[in-house]
């Protein structure tokens, strides 16, 4: 009689387990994924100081509480000369760091956020000064301008 009771126990514990994380309807219930929005200017003039923010969110709630939020800045093709400089919360899941652009060119801002188990990296592109067209074309027409492929300086330094 023991035997069939744990025997039933064992078959009986793992079905109740795995369906606590679902719904009546047998769904998933799935955690709204973390959202970083970039809030800079797409162009700013060259060696002027500005306010790089980033906007964290998980559904229509503010992250006020992200474990890390790093901005990666980099010049176009120059990524290893690039700065990582950790934002700090201002207020309302926005987290800010004061930057300034060096010389002409097309830069990427890219966000390091780890909050509620997740971590995002989205990217933004920034012109800064004067920038030909055509470079900003060719710089698009490149598929430059999604940067998710390259290896981030930050991933690197921190698998080291």
């Amino acid at each position: 009689m023991k035997v069939k009771s744990l025997l039933l126990g064992l078959v009986l514990v793992p079905l109740l387990l795995s369906a606590c994380g679902q719904d009546e309807q047998g769904q998933w219930d799935v955690p709204d994924l973390v959202d970083v929005d970039i809030q800079v200017e797409e162009h700013i003039p060259a060696h002027s100081e500005t306010e790089l923010r980033a906007y964290v969110s998980q559904g229509e709630e503010d992250v006020d509480n992200a474990e890390e939020v790093v901005f990666e800045v980099w010049r176009n093709q120059e990524r290893e000369n690039g700065d990582l400089i950790e934002g700090t919360l201002d207020a309302n899941g926005v987290y800010t760091i004061p930057y300034t652009f060096g010389d002409d060119g097309i830069y990427i801002v890219q966000t390091h956020v780890t909050a509620r188990d997740l971590h995002v990296m989205p990217t933004q592109t920034v012109i800064v000064g004067d920038v030909p067209e055509d470079e900003i074309e060719a710089f698009h027409n490149a598929g430059h301008s999604d940067t998710d492929d390259e290896e981030s300086q930050f991933e690197h330094d921190e698998n080291e």
